[in-house]
């Protein structure tokens, strides 16, 4: 059996020296290293499973997916005197999986507050049309009242009904077009709460997923210590 340094193999496998040097740390468990000197090596046939890391890494699973995987596929190596410090070292790891979950379900709240503020500007927005409108309908009212107000029989100023029409004209098209703004955004704001909607969603269920990894986890060191 040939043993090889963790240099060697990511020659081999094309995989990056940092990467393999990660892989050997993650996944010790199953790899059969041991000290030579003051490098650990590994046999020559843990380069399929450092190959098979890769790939499942690159199909896009987690690490305890990939753990999972080579547990039951391939048979734990551990040393009875590498136990002993193992668990600093899975602590370690858990610490950094369970650092990059919360920081993937922090982005999701960041994702949710800022959908919140856009609703709230145009809700902001849609509240100041809707005073427009109530200024063009008290405009409206008014010039309903001058006409009412126009004299009448022979005293009737034809030029003067004239303006006060197409003034009422104006208005009655400036309305028209709040009205169908307000409708746009009514329409806008739907929408925008069904986003939202979906990802508080994502985030509940992301949630979920992250405290029972959190427990398999948990079970999974306290099993190592004993």
């Amino acid at each position: 059996m040939n043993w090889l340094s963790v240099a060697e193999i990511a020659k081999l496998t094309r995989i990056p020296a940092p990467t393999a040097r990660r892989y050997a740390s993650l996944f010790k468990d199953f790899l059969g290293g041991k000290k030579l000197g003051r490098v650990t090596k590994y046999p020559d046939d843990c380069v399929t499973i450092f190959e098979k890391i890769s790939r499942m890494y690159g199909e896009g699973r987690v690490t305890a997916e990939i753990e999972d995987a080579l547990r039951s596929e391939f048979p734990r190596t551990i040393d009875v005197g590498q136990a002993a410090s193992q668990a600093p070292v899975q602590s370690s790891v858990v610490y950094n999986e369970i650092t990059d979950a919360f920081s993937g379900v922090i982005g999701k709240v960041a994702s949710c507050m800022e959908v919140i503020a856009n609703q709230k500007t145009i809700i902001d927005k849609q509240q100041d049309d809707i005073q427009k409108l109530k200024t063009a309908f008290v405009l409206l009212a008014r010039s309903q009242k001058k006409m009412k107000e126009l004299p009448t029989g022979n005293e009737i100023n034809l030029d003067e009904i004239m303006e006060q029409t197409k003034a009422l004209e104006q208005k009655d098209a400036e309305i028209e077009e709040i009205s169908l703004k307000l409708t746009f955004d009514t329409s806008d704001i739907k929408a925008k709460l069904q986003i939202l909607e979906s990802e508080l969603v994502r985030l509940r269920k992301d949630r979920r997923e992250m405290e029972k990894y959190l427990q398999e986890k948990i079970e999974r060191l306290r099993g190592a210590a004993s």
